[in-house]
């Protein structure tokens, strides 16, 4: 019956697979025409000889050329898409028997006129979607018809327009004959095949049916005895087994359990009856320890079958009925008979309260049990591990030493409870501070000891010792500002500060003995100078980063101060010397720091943020003066550097106008100079800024030409006026050939450009003649005049506007 049942369903099926076929044949002819004309209509039509096949199609004598004559007089006439396609079906249809035909309720050609079936499908159209296919008597034989609508598209309106199409409109159809005999004939032969294969299944299914029946006829006794026989054995043993404390099982040699003791059924929540002849692997133990599956191969406790020899564990783990993990030790014994094994006995304990108090122990060996911080043994074995892997991957750690400020004298009067509950608290603040993978643990009484490791990023700087330090020093305020809040416990405040000394690896120390001596040593000097303040271990870069913070406090305080002027350095035409603009330059003159170069401070200012407020006060500045010097009839420019960051902000052109409209001065006074460097990773959204910038009037100069390796297509988008040729050029233009060189570039690239070129740091009167005689007109350097305040600026104006009047002699 089955085999019979098979057969029909193929046989169905086939005819299925016949009508799939076909029908998926007169698809791929559908697309091909689709492809093709699409293809044509997207041309416009294709244009073909005229002959007597091909003459002029009268439906395309509105449209212009449609008849043209080439070059080489050959008359050529355009063919719209419906007109090739059809021709090309014809042939198509002739060379294979199949039949496509493009058909419509009013055709515009005979040709194109429905046959019976075809009326009775357009008449039914309704979407572009729509797919009509059935087999059908066509042409005295069975075929497979298929028909789909032909919509008008946009494309169609250049030929058909006139006739009154619409884009969407359905106008007719494709319709697709395929015979169906090709198809059939070779499901013929393939059922042929199907139905002697099916019989001779058939009659060889008998014959291992009657064969299969008899040996399991004879297995089934044989597993039915063996069953029997471990039943009487297990029975017998019952009542010994039955009183054992520990738990206990049994498995036969295929590894099917074939008794539970009665605790080993507590202990797993399964009733002996539920488990026999289930897989020991397959219900018990399938997991290992950490969570991955245990195949069978790996049971240890079927590996017994194969080895012949006991096995055990200390720690292993059984499901219980709830699929919860419960952690045992086991031993496991094979079972011999006459020198075969034929299973084995698992003895176990449940080990949870053991696991737990080892965890326990180990947890309290490895962590204060006052704070739940990591304790000084954990802290060294994480110091060891850091090192060692600082050694090998060459960078760098920082540990920082913490004590608490006078917590004796509150331990003392408060009693050792609130102390107790004040270093808990005094944890708890740190916990937050402390990044990953940086460790912090409790040295023992009022001390912390804190690791620090540099990320991916500070182990690639060049400086990154010196920024690990900074960062090492950042944390240790950061834990100061955080100490300095008062501690509430039991309803009262409590005030508590506290000493950091820092050391570093390599720098201070090369082993951990030594690393945690020198903190502990600059924690004793950060108690010396005061308390609540930080210490680094004496040296070179313990005074560079004490250096650093004292110029950033430097430069705080400058600002609150106005410890900052403008000095103006004029720019001149090489060729006369007259004065054209000035640059204004940043200077410092601090009461606590004293007079500090720009290339020392301008970097520390950008990289702790106070570039922008500085920035914008010297934009406002410059204004301000220009406004002056515009009001009292000086007509000077001023250029003022833009830094990277100033660059990148949102705000800069708004910053930039208020500060022009408070100034109330035109924007063509004001330049802008932005570094080579900071246009070399801009975006567009910044050079879009500046083009806006540009828009306005402002002008724009890009500094330090030449050393920023930016490419010359990213300098033709720039919107720049003026090419500062960078000084380390200038320096050399008189005495080495490559510099004389690239300077002679650069003013040749700003003139075909149309831009200037500008020389910075001009610095002898052999420079300057070379600079005019290569053709640069503008520049600025101490030859002219180092930068001078406003003053003297419009004192030299008012000479004549020339610096140097014998420049030209």
């Amino acid at each position: 019956m089955l085999i019979t049942g098979v057969f029909a369903w193929t046989v169905h099926d086939q005819g299925n697979r016949e009508f799939a076929t076909a029908l998926s044949v007169a698809r791929a002819y559908y697309e091909k025409d689709q492809a093709v004309r699409q293809w044509i209509a997207a041309q416009g039509g294709v244009y073909v000889k005229i002959t007597e096949q091909t003459q002029p199609n009268p439906h395309l004598v509105d449209l212009p050329h449609r008849d043209v004559t080439t070059d080489a007089e050959q008359q050529l006439t355009l063919m719209n898409p419906a007109y090739m396609i059809r021709k090309i079906n014809e042939r198509f249809s002739r060379m294979h028997n199949d039949y496509i035909h493009i058909t419509s309720l009013e055709p515009l050609h005979e040709e194109n006129e429905p046959d019976e079936w075809e009326r009775g499908v357009l008449e039914n159209l309704e979407g572009e979607s729509d797919e009509v296919a059935k087999i059908v008597d066509f042409r005295g034989q069975p075929t497979l018809r298929m028909m789909r609508p032909m919509v008008t598209k946009r494309r169609c309106l250049k030929c058909h327009e006139r006739h009154g199409y619409k884009v969407g409109d359905i106008r007719g159809g494709v319709s697709i004959a395929i015979p169906m005999a090709p198809y059939r004939k070779d499901s013929s032969e393939h059922l042929l095949l199907i139905g002697t294969t099916h019989g001779g299944i058939w009659l060889c299914g008998l014959l291992g049916i009657g064969f299969y029946t008899q040996r399991a006829r004879r297995h089934l006794e044989d597993r039915q005895n063996a069953i029997h026989s471990l039943a009487q054995a297990s029975n017998y043993n019952r009542s010994v087994i039955g009183a054992l404390g520990e738990g206990l099982l049994g498995f036969d040699d295929k590894g099917r359990l074939t008794f539970l003791n009665p605790a080993a059924e507590q202990l797993l929540g399964w009733k002996e009856n539920e488990l026999l002849g289930k897989s020991i692997h397959g219900f018990i133990h399938y997991l290992k320890t950490d969570g991955s599956t245990c195949s069978e191969d790996e049971c240890p406790m079927l590996g017994v079958l194969q080895s012949g020899e006991s096995h055990s564990s200390r720690d292993d783990q059984f499901m219980s009925r709830e699929r919860k993990a419960i952690p045992i030790s086991y031993i496991t014994t094979p079972l011999f008979e006459q020198n075969s094994i034929v299973g084995g006995v698992v003895a176990f304990q449940d080990i949870t309260e053991q696991k737990h108090n080892l965890q326990r122990i180990e947890y309290l060996a490895h962590h204060d049990s006052l704070t739940g911080l990591p304790n000084r043994a954990a802290f060294l074995e994480a110091v060891d591990n850091a090192l060692a892997h600082a050694h090998r991957y060459d960078h760098g750690l920082a540990l920082l030493f913490l004590d608490l400020d006078n917590f004796g004298v509150i331990n003392d009067s408060a009693g050792h409870t609130t102390g107790d509950e004040l270093l808990s608290e005094v944890a708890k603040r740190l916990r937050p501070e402390i990044r990953q993978p940086d460790f912090v643990a409790r040295q023992g009484g009022d001390e912390f000891l804190i690791l620090m490791m540099p990320d991916g990023k500070e182990e690639q700087m060049e400086d990154a010792a010196g920024y690990l330090a900074l960062k090492a020093t950042t944390l240790a305020q950061r834990i100061l500002d955080t100490m300095r809040e008062p501690f509430l416990l039991d309803g009262k405040s409590y005030y508590v500060k506290a000493s950091v000394g820092i050391s570093l690896y390599p720098e201070d120390a090369k082993d951990r003995v030594e690393l945690l001596k020198n903190a502990d040593a600059a924690m004793y000097t950060a108690k010396g100078e005061g308390r609540d303040t930080y210490a680094l271990y004496a040296g070179d870069l313990a005074q560079r980063i004490q250096h650093r913070h004292m110029l950033e406090t430097g430069l705080n305080q400058a600002m609150i101060k106005e410890e900052f002027h403008l000095a103006y350095q004029p720019i001149v035409d090489l060729n006369d010397g007259r004065i054209l603009a000035v640059e204004a330059l940043l200077r410092l003159d601090s009461a606590t720091l004293g007079k500090v170069s720009p290339v020392e401070f301008i970097p520390v200012a950008e990289e702790c943020g106070l570039i922008l407020p500085i920035g914008r006060w010297v934009l406002q500045t410059a204004c301000r003066q220009m406004a002056e010097w515009y009001g009292s009839g000086l007509d000077l420019k001023v250029a003022v550097n833009l830094s990277t960051l100033q660059l990148q902000r949102e705000d800069l052109e708004a910053i930039v106008l208020q500060a022009l409209e408070d100034a109330q001065i035109p924007a063509s006074k004001l330049i802008l100079e932005i570094t080579e460097g900071a246009t070399l990773h801009a975006s567009p959204i910044v050079i879009e800024r500046l083009e806006r910038l540009h828009e306005l009037g402002i002008g724009l100069s890009l500094d330090d030409f030449g050393t920023g390796y930016s490419s010359l297509s990213r300098l033709k988008n720039l919107p720049v006026d003026t090419l500062k040729i960078d000084k380390s050029f200038v320096n050399g233009v008189v005495t080495d050939r490559d510099d004389e060189q690239i300077v002679l570039t650069t003013i040749e690239l700003a003139k075909n450009l149309n831009k200037r070129a500008l020389a910075e740091g001009i610095e002898s009167r052999e420079q300057w003649q070379c600079l005019v005689r290569n053709g640069c007109q503008r520049g600025q350097g101490f030859f002219f005049s180092r930068p001078v305040d406003a003053a003297a600026i419009e004192k030299l104006i008012r000479e004549d506007g020339h610096w140097n009047r014998n420049l030209t002699n």
